[in-house]
């Protein structure tokens, strides 16, 4: 392998010198093409290369490219190696400005490696697997002669780089197959980290050359303005919109293209969105914005190590087994690799699996016991909206307690039944569509799971993307793309329409706590429901408090009062049903929020406060072990607490926290008692950790 392996390395040596001697300033690409001769004939004479072709990315446009890629026959490419000037470093973790933000990018590649011409490093991931020297670089310069130079390269070992590219080259010949769901989720998040980085770099190239007509730039205003209207409503901060919607973008095609292959079974490409089940419009309209041709030519490499990410896994390795759905983590194990501060960042993103657990089996409890005439999330007449879905983990904790619920009574057959029936009466509505991409497709696995037999048949499933405070029929931009149009109207007419006339009976979810700047009411609640929350106020005003209400605009509470008016005000409104939300803890307290408590006291007959004490302030966080436990023995407490208690949780949080279920057998709207004023709440509600019962006065006393 050695010696045939030298008068390689001279020629390669020698066009190096000739080329610089013509340009001392030569670029990369115009010395690429002696290394990619190099690759060709050194790869035949490695016993363990699979055959491979050497391919020349060099020559195609685009950010998203490293210099070469190893290309086996019928594969995708898999290895890559990125070419620096011989007068740059070939360690990436001496790189600077653009280079740096290559290696940004690369390292989320499974194998590729570095080159400057004479020094040689190899990567999986981020893992710097060895460095060699190809040639000593004295055999570079333009300056040293033929002979001396090739007796250099005659005297220099090229064995630990012939071993580096061996190791490149089985790189090349290695599928990322997924061994479990963790580790799929861990795949997808690094390939829509690739494209996230690809997508962001281009922007930047795009504003910095000041462009303004471009495809990619399309999608972003589209985005901008559609998909992900008020993105601060959601939690994110929109000062960075370019990071925003790089992130929106790949969560958006990596789920998408997900969710066809997993239906379907074929592999996905640039046509995937053609094959997207009817029961998601909207997605087969995102993933068609996605996968122009301009767009993946612009993504480069990154479309292609997706969709590679996407054929290769197994789809029985998400299968439920013994009762677990993988899917209930999914998004939490890719969240821990795509953006691992995201749920420090912005606690409407991820909500524990065992926080969801718990509340999904409180609402269940208060249906059956506390709401007249039902059988709990089981009954075919109860119907759910979760109004800040995020990534569906409420919607989904529900299927997974009616599934479970079924098989043990019914078994698996009737769970299947079961489950295609919720899908025609459980709701979502979601304001961003990185999130809705993901909450679309955890919900299609689960409710069109396989049970021995054939998927279920949907119907459309029921998350939109949708501004839940916005004023039902309100008009609201469409974009300036004509084909994504039809789908955000078809998608806004069906949520107006749950908003104005489905009778809902069970409201769940976590709402984004954001305190409101001034100006905010107009752009992030709006001016409906700045006008329909006002009479939370006027009990404070009444009281000759109204100095307090500076602290009042806070979006959690918009949520709460608008699940009051759906529950209560709007056409078609029940008039009973019942309200379980996580949210901050303040308005427990304090002169601000004693509207909202009258208004609950009002409406509600029973109402139950669990405390998860995240506030750092008013003492340590523990672990989520108190939720786990309360979650699996909730079946021996008594059947019906007293209505004025609170029960207090420890639980690893990342904000101050309380999750709330209030329900109403039916409307008590202008019920007044002594229990009914606007106070705020009493100092001893500040006791003890733990599963302690505590007298409270949330609750009318008159109503225990």
């Amino acid at each position: 392998m050695t010696e045939p392996a030298i008068p390689l390395l001279q020629a390669y040596a020698r066009r190096i010198r000739e080329l610089r001697r013509a340009d001392p300033d030569v670029p990369e690409t115009a010395l690429a093409p002696a290394f990619q001769q190099l690759l060709d004939g050194l790869i035949p004479l490695l016993p363990l290369a699979p055959r491979l072709t050497v391919s020349p990315e060099y020559r195609r446009a685009g950010v998203g490219r490293p210099d070469i890629a190893l290309v086996r026959h019928g594969a995708p490419p898999r290895a890559f190696v990125e070419l620096k000037a011989p007068n740059k470093p070939a360690d990436p973790a001496r790189w600077r400005d653009h280079d740096r933000r290559q290696f940004e990018r690369f390292r989320e590649l499974q194998c590729w490696a570095t080159c400057n011409f004479a020094e040689f490093r190899l990567f999986y991931r981020d893992d710097e697997r060895g460095a060699a020297t190809v040639v000593p670089e004295s055999a570079l310069r333009p300056d040293r002669d033929d002979a001396r130079a090739d007796r250099a390269v005659a005297g220099h070992d090229p064995v630990p780089f012939l071993r580096l590219v061996e190791m490149l080259c089985a790189g090349a010949g290695q599928e990322p197959n997924a061994r479990d769901a963790e580790h799929l989720a861990t795949l997808m998040a690094h390939s829509a980290r690739l494209v996230r980085g690809i997508v962001r770099d281009r922007l930047a190239e795009l504003h910095a050359a000041g462009v303004v007509n471009h495809p990619l730039l399309h999608v972003r205003q589209t985005f901008r303005d559609v998909l992900y209207a008020h993105p601060e409503a959601g939690g994110y901060p929109a000062a960075d919109f370019d990071a925003l919607f790089s992130g929106a973008f790949a969560q958006t095609l990596a789920f998408g293209l997900l969710l066809v292959r997993e239906e379907n079974g074929d592999p996905v490409g640039q046509d995937a969105w053609r094959r997207m089940p009817e029961e998601h419009p909207l997605m087969r309209t995102a993933l068609r914005v996605l996968s122009q041709d301009e767009i993946v030519q612009d993504m480069g490499i990154g479309f292609v190590v997706m969709c590679d990410t996407v054929n290769s896994f197994t789809p029985e390795i998400l299968a439920v087994r013994n009762g677990h759905d993988p899917i209930l983590y999914f998004y939490e194990n890719f969240l821990q690799t795509f953006d691992p501060e995201a749920r420090e960042r912005y606690g409407v993103y991820y909500t524990p699996v065992e926080v969801v657990r718990y509340m999904t089996a409180s609402l269940d409890r208060a249906l059956r016991q506390n709401l007249q005439r039902t059988e709990g999330l089981a009954d075919p007449t109860v119907t759910i909206l979760d109004p800040a879905a995020g990534t569906g983990t409420f919607l989904l904790g529900i299927a997974e307690r009616v599934r479970a619920q079924t098989e043990t009574q019914a078994g698996a057959g009737m769970a299947a039944l079961a489950l295609q029936k919720l899908a025609g009466r459980m709701f979502g509505f979601e304001l961003l569509i990185g999130p809705y991409a993901v909450a679309h497709y955890r919900l299609h696995h689960t409710l069109r799971g396989h049970f021995g037999s054939e998927p279920l048949e949907l119907p459309r499933l029921g998350v939109y993307l949708a501004d839940t405070l916005a004023e039902p029929g309100a008009a609201t931009s469409i974009g300036s793309l004509g084909f994504v149009s039809q789908g955000i109207e078809d998608e806004r007419r069906a949520a107006n329409h749950i908003k104005e006339h489905e009778q809902i009976l069970a409201i769940i979810g976590n709402p984004p706590y954001r305190r409101l700047e001034a100006g905010e009411n107009e752009t992030l609640v709006g001016r409906w429901m700045d006008e329909l929350w006002d009479d939370l106020k006027a009990p404070v005003r009444n009281a000759d408090q109204g100095n307090q209400l500076n602290t009042f605009p806070e979006l959690s509470v918009a949520f709460w009062r608008w699940a009051i008016w759906k529950l209560f005000e709007a056409e078609n409104a029940p008039g009973r049903g019942v309200v379980a939300f996580i949210s901050n803890r303040k308005f427990l307290t304090g002169w601000p929020y004693a509207g909202l408590r009258k208004m609950m006291r009002e409406r509600f007959d029973r109402i139950e406060i669990i405390d998860l004490r995240g506030d750092v302030r008013r003492g340590e966080r523990a672990g989520v072990e108190a939720i786990k436990a309360c979650s699996t023995s909730w079946s021996e407490r008594p059947s019906r607490w007293p209505s004025r208690t609170a029960a207090r949780l420890k639980a690893n949080w990342p904000r101050s926290t309380t999750t709330t279920v209030g329900c109403t057998a039916s409307s008590l709207a202008g019920r007044s008692s002594s229990g009914s004023s606007a106070e705020p709440m009493p100092d001893n509600y500040r006791a003890p950790w733990w599963l302690n019962v505590l007298p409270w006065t949330i609750c009318d006393p008159d109503h225990s």
